[in-house]
């Protein structure tokens, strides 16, 4: 929200900002060219917070005055929902901020509010410890006591075990879902509950938790999404399906890492293996489950990780609309923006650029709220202009992933290849007997010909770098050629 679209001036993005720009995203109407064709957007927290990122919330039930009001709010939904748009809101379960009225209650002892938070009266002396490199102790001193907040002192972490706050955070959602919201993006789910000898991660009861979110939501609002923010490897990712009962999405972080790392390494290995491990992983649950995408707003950007390599940043992308599940697409992504270099978060959320003219290049009228330099080109206006760009390209994949049933919902099978290298690998995504074969080529050389184990006539739907004509013969398709850092989605008949 905050670097999205400024609409009055001030160098934040705001409400009124985003629904102007509603028809970049998609406007509704199928046959028009200038838009992505996107199906849903995920805001980041809304909230009022004391903090620029927002992940220290100081009021559920209201709008960031800095992004507008709730009837702001209110507007931008009734304008996306009536192109197609639906609205997935980022909500922090896990903890608010040190500063929201619930917790200036709870420091009072003798306060119902109290066990609204974990206080103790001394900081434990084993376990309880931050699970990521360099992580501490997280118990703070206030009062006389201590309370438990994993994120830092600003963010103390609710009592999700207490069925007051449990029944206040379902009130929280539903007072969403009644202005239109379509779902929520969970964040933090792995650290909703923690042991008593303080394992801060993957707990039962989260899951227990979860599975009542959803009973409870799902009879008033059928078809509410949760998605899971578990940042983890993808077995335990698949834990929060549950039995099709906990979250109908969680991001694929493994994939992510693997589609990079393949580009990076000029080797498809880590790509198909990190596919082989997601079947085994949610064997007898629904593929459709993982949602890949390729970085976010806690990553360093895709195209800065790729060193700025064009075309390889087209092969991921590619990579991304191939796979299972929902594609979740950073802002600035499809125009190949790098941001600040990663040495603060605000690095990785830089104003999003509309067109080439500084001060504000169309996100504002000054400089945007924080600012970090891009290549010449790396604009909406610019790209929009050009045939050959990265945003040509998210749009054709998005427009074929919408036009395609087997792209969207298919089942995923990885055939045999023979031939090309390391770097060639293949996906055939299959639905009502039709299907749409995947082949790429991640090596710095061309692959020269090899065979899939697909039986059916190849028709090209989208290419770069594929050299002739594929053909069929004995149940295998052939690949001619694929250049380096190339793709071709084929349909089968």
């Amino acid at each position: 929200m905050r670097s999205f679209a400024d609409s009055n001036g001030d160098r934040v993005g705001d409400l009124a900002g985003l629904t102007q720009k509603l028809d970049y995203l998609n406007d509704g109407d199928p046959a028009t060219a200038g838009d992505l064709g996107v199906g849903a957007v995920w805001l980041m927290p809304i909230f009022p917070s004391p903090s620029y990122h927002g992940y220290d919330v100081t009021d559920y039930r209201s709008v960031n005055p800095v992004y507008g009001t709730l009837a702001d709010f209110d507007a931008f939904v009734a304008a996306a929902h009536r192109r197609g748009i639906r609205v997935i809101l980022d909500m922090v379960v896990n903890h608010s901020s040190s500063q929201h009225p619930w917790f200036a209650l709870s420091r009072n002892p003798s306060d119902a509010k109290r066990t609204w938070y974990s206080w103790r009266d001394a900081a434990p002396t084993s376990g309880w410890l931050q699970p990521w490199a360099g992580g501490g102790r997280a118990w703070w001193p206030l009062d006389g006591a201590y309370y438990w907040g994993l994120f830092g002192s600003g963010m103390p972490d609710l009592n999700l075990a207490s069925p007051a706050v449990e029944a206040e955070m379902l009130d929280v959602l539903r007072f969403w879902l009644a202005r239109g919201v379509d779902g929520f993006r969970l964040d933090a789910v792995r650290h909703f509950f923690e042991s008593a000898d303080g394992v801060v991660v993957d707990q039962p009861e989260t899951h227990a938790f979860l599975r009542r979110l959803r009973s409870a939501l799902s009879p008033e609002y059928p078809g509410v999404l949760l998605v899971a923010e578990a940042w983890t490897n993808l077995e335990t990712v698949s834990s929060y399906y549950g039995a099709g009962d906990e979250t109908q999405l969680a991001f694929a972080f493994d994939l992510a890492d693997a589609v990079k790392g393949g580009v990076l390494a000029s080797d498809a290995s880590p790509v198909i293996n990190t596919i082989a491990r997601t079947e085994t992983a949610l064997a007898g649950k629904d593929r459709g489950f993982d949602a890949p995408f390729l970085s976010n707003h806690d990553q360093v950007r895709v195209m800065r990780t790729l060193g700025g390599d064009a075309a390889g940043a087209r092969l991921a992308a590619a990579t991304l609309f191939a796979l299972p599940g929902t594609p979740f697409v950073y802002y600035g992504e499809e125009i190949g923006m790098q941001g600040g270099a990663p040495s603060a978060d605000q690095n990785k959320r830089t104003p999003l650029r509309w067109n080439a003219t500084p001060p504000g290049f169309g996100f504002s009228t000054d400089a945007g709220w924080f600012y970090a330099a891009e290549a010449d080109g790396v604009d909406i206006a610019s790209q929009q202009a050009d045939p050959a760009s990265l945003w040509h390209l998210y749009r054709r994949l998005v427009s074929l992933r919408s036009g395609q049933a087997s792209l969207a919902t298919g089942e995923p099978v990885r055939p045999v290849v023979t031939g090309g290298g390391a770097g060639v690998m293949a996906l055939l995504r299959g639905s009502a007997g039709r299907r749409t074969l995947f082949v790429a080529n991640y090596g710095s050389a061309a692959s020269g010909p090899f065979t899939v184990d697909v039986t059916g006539a190849p028709a090209v739907l989208l290419a770069e770098g594929l050299g002739g004509t594929p053909t069929s013969a004995g149940g295998k398709v052939t690949i001619p050629d694929l250049a380096a850092r190339a793709f071709a989605f084929l349909s089968i008949d």
